[in-house]
């Protein structure tokens, strides 16, 4: 039985025992005075129990009533006396002013109330948002707390960082109207569908929009439990971004732990193996074949002394142990010099360059040489075989700039600071060239040892951009690469 059928039914039979008493009142006759409380007392029950409206139609009943059963001459809704057309007048005003003030009185009590309610609600969410299990999926727990704690009919929620939908209740079908308002960064409420929809914000940032379905939500409640909807999925995001971290700095740790006790392992055995293959070349008499298998010897020593090296320089740089020998260096004679050392294993002819005369920069002439051989080696592997890389440098204020430049080798947006890390190899170039993944990490700690920067820009058309900035009294250089 719906409210408003209730109301009609509590209406009629006030209505009804109205005009009874007023008829049984003609045998029993107890005059205005005695009558007017009494229809009076029911027209503030009705008006309290059912509401204004049912109130005046009561009020109006009570009225005529008056004035057939009560009022001479009876049964006729003509007044003779004066003094009963004041008595019926005063009734019906008092009566409609007491109902009004008496309604207005029992719906600000169950705002009240319900705000309440809400408060205590929206406490009991606070309270189990904070025992949220972070590592397992956020977005359908906090829907399911959100209609248990409000009693609604259904919620939804859009994820935007995670482009993901939850859902509970009667919501399901909520994902497009969530990702439309958020697009539009919009709230809505709609009475009719008895919903309300919020745009979840972190700062001013939108992080996801929230669907809520039922009879106990008004806008500002709405809008509190988006509040705290939005700091539960940022929290919830926070830890694990820390965490991952937190895991990626360990493993990190544990590898260069690892591999940096093995490079100081191999290191004496490494001198040997070198030590003995020149022996053997100095002894000569060695067949072709003999000094071929001793020249490879010696080139995969060189090569693998080079990799224990650059991890060793890599540690002391973390730890800040390295001290650097600074001295005046000639831009064009460092890179040159760069060049050569990697013309063994690299088609250098592809490099090309346009210098401005007279480029001195001061620095770490082997840390600095090493940082721009491995961008230059990145340039060297990742671009296309035959492509030309264009190598220019110039002045710009109390800065040396370099630009290595190469078409191709684009480097996805998400993956520009994840290159820097050490061991880290991007899946689209991991199967295309062999590699550590400890080149760029090498040349960053170089460049910020000087007290620098390096950041890399990359766009399909034109290629990718490696840029190192060093203070004026140092090396400001910008590798494309």
């Amino acid at each position: 039985m719906s409210v408003r059928f209730r109301s009609v039914i509590a209406t009629l039979a006030a209505c009804v025992l109205v005009v009874a008493f007023g008829a049984i009142n003609v045998r029993h006759t107890l005059g205005l005075a005695t009558t007017i409380p009494l229809y009076m007392l029911l027209t503030l029950l009705v008006a309290w129990r059912v509401g204004f409206r049912a109130a005046m139609v009561v009020s109006i009943c009570a009225t005529v009533s008056l004035d057939l059963f009560f009022a001479q001459p009876l049964f006729t809704l003509r007044v003779a006396a004066p003094e009963n057309i004041t008595a019926l007048a005063t009734f019906i005003c008092v009566s409609l002013l007491v109902s009004y003030l008496s309604h207005t009185v029992k719906r600000t009590d169950q705002a009240l109330q319900r705000h309440d309610e809400q408060q205590l609600a929206l406490y009991e969410l606070l309270q189990r948002m904070l025992l949220l299990d972070w590592r397992e999926s956020v977005g359908i727990h906090l829907s399911m707390l959100v209609q248990q704690c409000f009693h609604l009919d259904g919620v939804g929620l859009w994820e935007a960082h995670e482009e993901r939908f939850s859902w509970t209740g009667d919501a399901e079908g909520a994902a497009a109207a969530l990702r439309a308002a958020l697009l539009a960064d919009r709230d809505v409420d709609s009475e009719s569908r008895k919903e309300a929809i919020r745009v979840l914000r972190s700062g001013t940032r939108p992080v996801g929009a929230v669907l809520l379905r039922g009879d106990l939500i008004d806008p500002l409640m709405a809008s509190a439990v988006g509040t705290l909807m939005a700091s539960a999925l940022e929290r919830a995001r926070a830890l694990k971004a820390e965490v991952v971290a937190e895991s990626e700095k360990l493993s990190e740790q544990l590898r260069s732990a690892v591999l940096d006790g093995l490079a100081h392992a191999v290191k004496t055995p490494l001198t040997t193996i070198a030590i003995s293959s020149a022996g053997l070349s100095e002894i000569g008499g060695l067949t072709p074949v003999q000094i071929e298998l001793v020249d490879l010897i010696e080139g995969q020593a060189s090569r693998l002394s080079s990799l224990t090296n650059k991890l060793l320089r890599t540690s002391r740089l973390d730890v800040g142990e390295m001290r650097l020998q600074r001295k005046p260096l000639e831009l064009r004679a460092l890179l040159q010099a760069t060049i050569e050392e990697l013309g063994s294993e690299f088609d250098t002819e592809r490099l090309h360059t346009h210098f401005e005369e007279g480029l001195a920069i001061e620095g770490d002439r082997e840390l600095l040489s090493m940082a721009l051989a491995q961008i230059l080696e990145n340039a060297l592997k990742y671009s296309p075989a035959a492509s030309a890389i264009e190598l220019s440098a110039k002045a710009d204020g109390g800065s040396v700039i370099l630009s290595i430049h190469n078409d191709g080798s684009y480097i996805p947006v998400e993956e520009r600071a994840l290159i820097f890390r050490r061991f880290y190899r991007s899946q689209d170039v991991e199967h295309r060239a062999p590699g550590t993944g400890i080149g760029l990490s090498v040349a960053l700690r170089a460049v910020e040892a000087h007290g620098g920067e390096l950041w890399v820009e990359s766009e399909r058309d034109t290629g990718t951009t490696f840029s190192i900035s060093l203070p004026a009294k140092g090396l400001s250089i910008s590798l494309s690469a």
